[in-house]
């Protein structure tokens, strides 16, 4: 008897410490996970009219879209501004994901004023940074405002570009992008292309006067403006290199690789975007190539100072439970570029910018580009880049 009672106490025992442990990590995550999650707010309307009413049961396989933003961070000019914008379209009936890559010039009017004929018109990489701008744009929709508001910018606009609802937003800044890379021991990136550019910012050389004396810079800034000027201070960037192939890389390599636009050969908006998705995918794999449920822990740790989302707690343990599914989905690119939907075009300010070929504001040619990828039956139309 004394033998079978000890090890039933084992037992218990050890099923309670397994159930502390959970319950601390699980609280853990959720401390962590609250300095990342931000809550959008609701229209005014639409709260006061809410009611309780019985939850419909929700379609767990469902489609639904992520925006990826990537940006600098930091305290200089510029950054917020989101070098990489990408929309993720999981589709669990048809086992696929969509990655929809997104220029950062193409021009948008931006959500910043419910006051009649007061129009905001940028870029679509300044939606984040001006949409979370409360003083600057006191105007706003409620539902734009706060932490959330930025996101939410984003959201609306990608919406009304690509056709279809943005259900949630991670945005990402540099350090972060590079830490979670660095946490995964690295990636393997299968490198399209050889490519060089000499014109890679250093960080921290953005005013570095190169050993030019203030006559000379005097002369060269009253000759020279924009990317011209910029290229007259040499000192300024580095060169970088990269071989077709299959390319191991750190974060901060990764994180060159994907922000390199000054390349005779591979260089511009389009060709980062599909470098982005290469990296992407080099991420996909080495997370299931390392078992993602170990790295998790750590890595939300490390990002929780970097990465703002509205993905709730909830929908996360949903997707962790998921993760080998969605692991097993075949992942097709969409780019939106100048080869399908998209024209180059001038703003009024004369910004170089690009629209949608049915001109400035209009997105029927695009959103009817991107229905027909979404609605796609499985083998018939293969996309392309």
């Amino acid at each position: 008897m004394k033998i079978k009672f000890n090890r039933k106490l084992a037992i218990v025992i050890g099923l309670l410490g397994l159930g502390l442990m959970f319950l601390i990590t699980k609280l853990y995550l959720l401390n962590i996970y609250k300095r990342v999650l931000v809550v959008p707010r609701k229209p005014i309307e639409q709260s006061a009219m809410e009611k309780p009413t019985a939850t419909p049961t929700p379609d767990t396989d469902a489609d639904f879209s992520v925006a990826l933003l990537g940006y600098a961070g930091g305290n200089h000019d510029g950054a917020g501004l989101t070098d990489s914008i990408m929309v993720v379209r999981v589709q669990p009936k048809k086992e696929r994901i969509l990655m929809i890559s997104i220029p950062r010039d193409l021009w948008v009017k931006l959500p910043l004023s419910t006051i009649e004929g007061e129009e905001y018109w940028y870029k679509i990489n300044a939606a984040y940074v001006l949409g979370g701008d409360d003083k600057k744009y006191p105007n706003k929709a409620i539902e734009y405002t706060g932490e959330a508001g930025g996101g939410m910018v984003v959201k609306s606009v990608l919406g009304e570009v690509l056709g279809m609802p943005i259900d949630y937003f991670v945005a990402v800044d540099f350090s972060g992008f590079m830490r979670a890379i660095d946490n995964l021991g690295g990636i393997q990136v299968n490198v399209a292309r050889s490519f060089e550019d000499p014109f890679y910012p250093i960080k921290g050389a953005e005013n570095e006067t190169c050993g030019k004396i203030p006559e000379e810079i005097t002369a060269i800034e009253a000759t020279m403006s924009g990317w011209k000027l910029e290229q007259a201070y040499n000192c300024r960037f580095e060169t970088l290199k990269f071989e077709k192939g299959l390319v191991e890389m750190n974060g901060e390599l990764a994180l060159k690789y994907v922000r390199s636009r000054h390349s005779p050969t591979d260089g511009g908006d389009f060709n980062r975007a599909r470098r982005q998705r290469e990296v992407i995918e080099a991420v996909k794999n080495k997370v299931v190539s390392v078992g993602f449920l170990p790295k998790v822990i750590p890595l939300i740790s490390q990002l929780s100072y970097h990465v703002e989302t509205d993905i709730d707690l909830e929908k996360i343990n949903e997707w962790i439970n998921r993760f080998s599914e969605f692991s097993s989905y075949n992942i097709e690119n969409i780019a939106l570029t100048t080869e399908n939907v998209l024209m180059d075009s001038k703003s009024s300010s004369r910004q170089f910018i690009l629209t949608s070929i049915d001109g400035i504001g209009y997105w029927s040619a695009v959103q009817e580009y991107i229905v027909g990828l979404v609605n796609e039956v499985e083998n018939e139309n293969p996309l392309s880049e």
